[in-house]
């Protein structure tokens, strides 16, 4: 990256961070890379971006102050406990939020720029017109992917890979199930995707580079490629060509800089699925989904054309020999060839085979090319500074003076006195050549200028001057660049302020864990909860004995809510002397926000008991219409430890259901920390992800989620993958993609257990569940808690139907 021409590098320690599995760097390693970053006045980011457990606050607190120590500028972060650590611990880190905090709107980022951060990285689905509308009304950096792997799930939002294999991409090991083979199950049973398109959840990688000048006009500070755990090669190629096209859009304003064919090219030839600007140009579908492979597509070439026993490769470009080239035909296979002396070249660009593998006809792509196949290791800097060499006479001794093309000078002096030679003075060649003897260093010898006369230059002397100059231009470079960063420090955050503006009243719950206090009914504790998304479900819920409902968010049908459905779910609430609490999407982005503002106007006017935030940014929205009552803390939220717990306690909500992937001894060590109520999900279906493509529209629609016929109105489907396990798919009124998880959970012969460690709330996912199977369910949880029956035996309870218990015992990784 430094190399070729990046102005910052983000990167990864041993520890904390979402790519746990690549090599990553050790504090001493970090140190070097940061100081030679720091030469050229390259900015270093380090990835801190997870979720942290409670027991790792201490190490994390000891790296947070060797981050500061060895200069990092900035970090990455994902989890809030680790932004309010850093500011206690390391306050010169800047704080940049990473795109695991599925920041999709303006009010994101500005909740994000109250806590102090300096920049924020935007989920990977925005659109153009959206990024622009966030650059132009905010002021902290903005920041977006432009090139790279594109996860298929909101950043953030996924608990697939640690649901199926208990690898946690919130912790940095996901096992990458989007890349897995599926087929899409409708409800007869049937497989509905083409022969040998499997991948159905496997995005193609990004690629902007087509729209760098537009993203420049937009505002965006930062262009980001993801280059980690990518051979040297991609990197020094991706970062070089984006380098130049930059250059040429900054030189070019407002006049359109036209993508080369030597600039794709550069691109093609690297790692690729193929290419997508999908959600850039607000094109969401079939065509950003890699369906027939999830590796490497390599650069076309040609085409292979199977004739009377022979292959023929027909190839527009000039392909090495060594090469390996791959043909993906019509109907989806794919076969590899070695490009080597078998293949006879009949003319220029066309060449004939008969090779073992068999003969296919279809696009041919060179998967590696043989200085791609090499691993090609660090190796001596050419990006290198320019520098003069001035030797001068002092009285007494010498000097050396390095000056940079910039301007910027050091003098190291020497207590050598010259003398006059009686035969062979040294020459200025002499001298030059000593002093350019520079090694992998960063600079490089431009000139050199001494006195006049037949003096004798030592090269000892020389070698020791060159040496300490440079060690002071080093110096210097560090100095100048730690100085202009501090500039851009950012303005100090205030909790306070960001309190006062949510207008959170609270009365009781920070007090006492027993009852929470509301405007017109009590809710005493422990409880049962049921989260529905019908009016159905509410009825189901109250008619089992529920003691709480949650409605609303993310609802799991196409079609949207009745404006009175609120205050309709409201009155058999009360009716039943049922908690009632609305919930809030956990996804939402700008050109949506004015729309559900209508409907958030709709839950407050129906006097809720409560209402759930699975963003942050819904704090200032509820400040905005008014809202005085109770706010809840959802899952999307991601609270993981005691540290982002009491954080959204001080803003006095009154409810915090943490995040699914804590197992039991961590939520009860959370509830031995705060005084707010904790809930958790007991039974249901977990969502696993939550998508802006669609594969249901994808593949059964007309391949675009725009102007779709809406087959999910028509029936259910479903992925089904190699085990045979079913994930049931549903859309919700945005048309996004839920995938629901294979099992469902069930933890009724936990129920005593669960609440002996403190769990206040027990939550019944009730959605897509016909009305009396709910109300059964509602009624085993009510009956157990109340003690009226004794819950199950835990192991005949888990032969009975395969069923899951989440994560409350087995961790993650």
């Amino acid at each position: 990256g430094l190399e070729a021409g990046a102005d910052a590098i983000y990167l990864g320690g041993k520890g904390f961070n979402a790519r746990a599995h690549a090599a990553n760097f050790d504090i001493d390693e970090l140190a070097e890379a940061i100081r030679l970053a720091h030469i050229l006045d390259v900015s270093v980011y380090v990835t801190v971006n997870i979720l942290i457990g409670d027991r790792e606050m201490k190490d994390l607190t000891s790296y947070l102050k060797d981050l500061e120590r060895i200069g990092v500028d900035a970090i990455i972060v994902q989890d809030l406990a680790v932004a309010k650590l850093a500011q206690q611990v390391a306050p010169n880190l800047h704080l940049h939020g990473s795109t695991q905090m599925t920041a999709t709107t303006l009010d994101a980022v500005r909740f994000y720029e109250k806590l102090g951060f300096t920049r924020v990285v935007l989920g990977r689905e925005l659109s153009l017109d959206e990024i622009r509308h966030i650059c132009k009304n905010c002021k902290v950096e903005i920041e977006i992917f432009v090139h790279g792997a594109l996860c298929v799930c909101y950043s953030g939002q996924c608990l697939m890979s640690s649901f199926i294999g208990g690898r946690s991409g919130n912790r940095g090991a996901c096992a990458q199930p989007c890349r897995l083979p599926y087929e899409l199950i409708d409800e007869s049973g049937k497989n509905v995707l083409p022969p040998n398109e499997n991948y159905v959840l496997s995005p193609k990688d990004l690629n902007y580079s087509a729209f760098m000048n537009e993203l420049v006009e937009a505002g965006v500070a930062s262009f980001k490629v993801e280059g980690r755990m990518k051979k040297v090669s991609y990197v020094r190629q991706v970062i070089g060509t984006y380098r130049d096209i930059l250059n040429r859009a900054k030189g070019h304003e407002h006049e359109l800089t036209k993508l080369t064919k030597h600039d794709t090219l550069a691109l093609e030839s690297g790692f690729n699925r193929g290419f997508s600007t999908s959600y850039l140009e607000h094109q969401v579908g079939r065509q950003m989904i890699t369906a027939v492979a999830p590796n490497n597509q390599g650069k076309p070439v040609g085409k292979a054309v199977h004739k009377k026993g022979k292959l023929e490769l027909l190839l527009q470009e000039t392909v090495e020999h060594g090469s390996l080239l791959k043909v993906i035909q019509k109907a989806g296979s794919v076969v590899y060839y070695e490009f080597d002396s078998s293949w006879k070249q009949i003319k220029e660009g066309h060449y004939v085979g008969t090779p073992e593998e068999g003969m296919a006809d279809g696009t041919v792509y060179v998967a590696s090319a043989p200085k791609q196949q090499k691993s090609r290791g660090l190796q001596e800097f050419t990006r290198k500074y320019p520098v003069y060499a001035y030797l001068q006479m002092e009285n007494p001794g010498v000097s050396l003076t390095l000056l940079l093309e910039n301007g910027m000078t050091v003098t190291v002096d020497h207590e050598y006195v010259p003398k006059i030679a009686d035969h062979n003075p040294t020459s200025i060649e002499k001298v030059q050549d000593q002093l350019s003897r520079l090694g992998n260093t960063l600079f490089a010898l431009s000139g050199v200028n001494m006195p006049e006369g037949p003096y004798l230059w030592p090269a000892s002397v020389l070698n020791d001057l060159r040496r300490r100059g440079v060690e002071a231009l080093e110096a210097e470079l560090i100095e100048y660049h730690r100085t202009e960063w501090a500039k851009r420090s950012a303005e100090p955050s205030d909790y306070s302020e960001l309190q006062a503006k949510s207008q959170l009243e609270v009365k009781s719950q920070l007090q006492t864990k027993s009852q929470l206090e509301v405007q017109n009914s009590n809710l005493s504790l422990p409880a049962i909860s049921a989260r529905v998304d019908e009016l159905d479900g509410v009825r189901a819920a109250i008619a089992g004995g529920a003691h709480k409902i949650v409605f609303g968010g993310d609802r799991l049908q196409r079609t949207p809510y009745q404006a009175d459905v609120y205050a309709q779910v409201v009155e058999l609430c009360r009716k039943g002397q049922v908690y009632c609490t609305f919930t809030i999407p956990r996804v939402i982005k700008d050109d949506e926000v004015e729309t559900y503002l209508t409907t958030l106007q709709a839950m407050i006017g129906a006097k809720p008991d409560a209402i759930g935030i699975h963003v942050p940014q819904a704090l200032i929205w509820l400040n905005d219409l008014g809202f005085t009552g109770h706010i809840e803390c959802d899952t999307g939220l991601n609270i993981f430890n005691t540290h982002s717990a009491q954080f959204w306690e001080g803003l006095q909500v009154s409810a915090i259901a943490p995040s699914q992937e804590m197992i039991l001894t961590q939520i009860s060590e959370l509830t031995r920390h705060i005084h707010t109520p904790i809930e958790t999900m007991v039974h249901g279906r977990t969502e696993m992800m939550i998508s802006e493509y669609c594969a249901i529209a994808s593949f059964v629609g007309t391949g675009q989620k725009e102007n779709c016929p809406a087959p999910c109105l028509k029936q259910h489907y479903a992925l089904k993958d190699r085990k045979g396990e079913l994930f049931l798919l549903r859309t919700d009124p945005y048309c996004r993609m839920h995938i629901m998880n294979s099992h469902e959970m069930d933890m009724k012969a936990y129920v005593p257990e669960l609440v002996q460690k403190g769990i206040s709330i027990l939550r019944i996912d009730g959605r897509q569940v016909g009305s009396k199977q709910l109300e059964r369910t509602v009624r085993d949880y009510v009956d157990i808690l109340e003690q009226r029956k004794p819950a199950p035996p835990k192991q005949q309870d888990a032969m009975e139907a395969p069923i899951t218990r989440g994560h409350y015992f087995r961790g993650i990784l």
